[in-house]
């Protein structure tokens, strides 16, 4: 059986294993930061944070059978909070023409710009790779999870959320653009920047130029990766595009990987999630032909709890008997549909 739930103590280890397919800003592959941010998640979930915008949303994949955590996603409430500043770089381009010579040109500029009153981020998707071609539809669940969550509890996002997507590696901790760029104003390695970064982001503001930097300055390879996903990324970048999600003219200020972002009420899965209580009797019914799953989602006697069940040729989810007892709940609870795109 596989569960979407929030992050516990037990699942350090595992993370920690995740964390380092894709030790990123928000998911490094730091037992200390992974320990830290478990302990934060486990206040949120709980109501018990002094500042509710410092909450972070840590949920994981459960293979109940193995007994391990095979994958994880996270909801930052809000970055960009004051003084702890939301830092991007925003890319717009200015035209240039010479009568005399009869050329023209069309600069792409970076420029760096920050806010205290930012955006909900979404973040921190792994899968572990052995699940990545599951009938369950996996990757679809720990992204969708998220917003199941959002839609109900709206109180507690900004009304625009963003993901942040990686951008091409030449090799762990080695990035071209910040070699280009960030390195030659902070003096810091990309790995050093990106550690520095989980803890404070203030050198940014110190030490990155003000004005527009000229993309045309930096060499061809440089120029072609800013705004680029990864090829890990990709899969992710289609299933929030198909949600409502959509390219930003903002661009990651360490390694270049572009924003996407959607106002919060307007993404689909946020929008079509639907209540419904609990029949006497588990459902019997087949699934539809056509194999379309949904996420059933309860706060039962277990706290918050996810699964992937079918749903029948009118639309019903079918929730067997089992799934009734990993989320914690029983005849005449209220349970919450939302559609995996």
């Amino acid at each position: 059986m596989l569960i979407l739930r929030p992050v516990g103590g037990a699942d350090l280890d595992d993370l920690v294993s995740l964390a380092g397919q894709l030790d990123s800003v928000n998911l490094p592959s730091d037992r200390d930061f992974l320990a830290d941010r478990i302990a934060l998640s486990e206040l949120a979930f709980a109501g018990k944070l002094e500042e509710p915008a410092q909450a972070v949303y840590f949920f994981v994949l459960e293979d109940t059978e193995a007994g391990s955590a095979v994958g994880c996603s996270m909801i930052l409430a809000k970055v960009g909070r004051p003084g702890v500043p939301y830092y991007w770089l925003e890319v717009s381009t200015e035209e240039r023409r010479s009568a005399e010579l009869d050329r023209r040109f069309v600069h792409t500029k970076l420029r760096l710009r920050w806010t205290e009153d930012g955006p909900t981020e979404i973040g921190g998707l792994i899968l572990d790779p052995a699940y990545r071609r599951h009938p369950w539809r996996c990757g679809k669940a720990l992204s969708i999870v998220r917003f199941a969550w959002i839609s109900a509890h709206p109180e507690l996002f900004a009304p625009q959320l963003i993901a942040e997507m990686l951008s091409p590696f030449d090799a762990p901790g080695k990035n071209r653009l910040w070699d280009a760029f960030g390195a030659r104003f902070t003096g810091l390695s990309y790995r050093e920047a990106d550690r520095l970064s989980a803890r404070t982001k203030q050198f940014i503001a110190d030490l990155f130029p003000q004005d527009p930097v000229y993309v045309s300055l930096f060499p061809d390879e440089v120029q072609k990766m800013i705004g680029q996903p990864n090829e890990t990324a990709k899969a992710a970048v289609r299933i929030l595009e198909k949600v409502g999600f959509h390219p930003l003219n903002q661009v990651d200020p360490f390694d270049g990987g572009p924003y996407y972002g959607a106002a919060r009420d307007a993404v689909v899965s946020v929008r079509e999630r639907r209540e419904l209580v609990l029949p006497g009797l588990p459902m019997q019914r087949e699934s539809g032909d056509d194999g379309t799953l949904a996420l059933l989602s309860a706060e039962g006697v277990h706290g918050f709890r996810a699964t992937v069940v079918p749903l029948d040729a009118e639309g019903a989810p079918v929730v067997s008997a089992e799934s009734r007892e990993a989320l914690g709940v029983e005849a005449g609870n209220r349970v919450s549909v939302t559609p995996l795109p």
